[in-house]
């Protein structure tokens, strides 16, 4: 595996200690300075007592609030490891691709290691909908173009860049015949590659927020004076200050939300769809299916799925998780007819099942399931018969846990 290194943004000199809250697995919020942070426990002071905490028990670290973007314009580039970057200006030249990011260096990495682009981030409607546009492209690639109000996905094989890093070529097949299209960098919504995922990546250890707004996978987190070295699963390195830390998050394992991990297998197919148009969805992450809020019996939830049948996702959990939770149910906001049924299996055996018709007076309910030692979860929605026009179902605040 080929290591990659970013340029280390600085480490500042900072004081021994800076503040923060940690939330522990049991629930307990605790504050004090913190002292130094590593892959094994959390040193920090309270009360003029220096303790130290096992990174078993600990769910996040918070320091401060993230800064609110004041860049008026800006890309979002997601890399295979999950690690997001935000930039003012990103070039492919080649193979590789450079990076502009917000807080301030210039690195450059093999385009192998780029997910998904996007570009003109800061618009929240284009975020919510590339949430969803990535999952429901399952493994295929292509541009994403924008006129006007419409956002369009234009499968294709995607290319270099040429030398000056302002064109992008791609493949694109229609009928058998296989034509060469070039576009500008500039001017393109978004680009989505297929997975390259590297079966020798180290796992992830904790997430790291930083209050420019990026988020870094960590696999590996050295102390260093005046904050922390990070290595990510695939090979990233980083510095930070503390006082560029805004969270480290250590839930994954410990507590997890179905729209925040990575399906190993998706397969989503309605009667109606055709397979040459790549905008037919069925998964929409923390939206409903108007791209709306989630919300059933008056709640909102802006954690969750909405799923359109027939749909299954199937979720690696390897045995580390003890309970499912979710509320399902058809969204206060999205018309609905028939019957939908959800079916939650845990290595190919039914844990449990939930049928939800638009004819019910309560059209939501609590599902809870015992998923200790679980090694594959599969969900299932699907519609109560052949016609599946107007059935979706929400899986609000669904999550894994131990």
């Amino acid at each position: 595996m080929r290591i990659l290194r970013f340029l280390l943004i600085s480490l500042c000199i900072l004081p021994v200690a800076t503040a923060g809250e940690i939330l522990t697995l049991k629930g307990e919020a605790i504050k004090g300075d913190i002292v130094r942070v590593s892959d094994t426990e959390v040193v920090f002071n309270q009360g003029g007592t220096k303790k130290t905490l096992p990174m078993k028990e600990v769910l996040k670290i918070d320091f401060r609030e993230p800064s609110k973007a004041t860049i008026e314009k800006y890309s979002r580039v997601e890399l295979h490891d999950g690690t997001v970057l935000l930039v003012t200006e990103w070039k492919i030249r080649k193979r590789e691709i450079t990076l502009n990011l917000l807080s301030g260096p210039i690195v450059t990495l093999p385009l192998t290691a780029v997910a998904n682009l996007l570009n003109r981030a800061e618009d929240e409607k284009h975020r919510t909908d590339w949430k969803s546009r990535t999952i429901n492209l399952r493994g295929r690639e292509g541009f994403v173009v924008k006129k006007d109000t419409v956002i369009s996905t234009i499968l294709a094989t995607l290319g270099e860049g040429d030398d000056e890093g302002k064109i992008i070529s791609a493949a694109i097949t229609l009928d058998g015949e296989t034509t060469t299209l070039k576009r500008s960098q500039t001017t393109i919504h978004g680009l989505i590659f297929k997975p390259n995922r590297d079966p020798n990546v180290k796992p992830e250890l904790c997430r790291l927020f930083d209050t420019m707004g990026n988020v870094v996978m960590v696999s590996e987190i050295v102390p260093k004076e005046g904050g922390v070295e990070i290595t990510t699963p695939g090979g990233v390195k980083f510095g930070f200050a503390y006082e560029q830390l805004s969270r480290l998050d250590y839930q994954k394992g410990k507590l997890d939300y179905l729209s925040s991990l990575d399906p190993s297998k998706v397969l989503a197919k309605s009667n109606l769809d055709e397979d040459t148009k790549p905008d037919q969805w069925h998964i929409y992450k923390d939206t409903n299916l108007n791209k709306g809020p989630l919300t059933l019996g008056g709640v909102v939830y802006t954690s969750g799925l909405a799923l359109k049948p027939y749909c299954e996702l199937t979720y690696d959990l390897k045995g580390d998780y003890r309970e499912f939770t979710a509320l399902v149910g058809l969204d206060d906001n999205v018309s609905a007819s028939g019957k939908t049924i959800l079916i939650v299996e845990g290595d190919d055996k039914v844990l449990g099942t939930v049928e939800i018709s638009a004819d019910d007076k309560k059209r939501f309910k609590p599902l809870t399931l015992n998923v200790k030692d679980v090694q594959r979860l599969k969900i299932t929605v699907k519609a109560d018969g052949e016609f599946d026009i107007a059935r979706h179902l929400d899986l609000a605040d669904a999550k894994v846990s131990k």
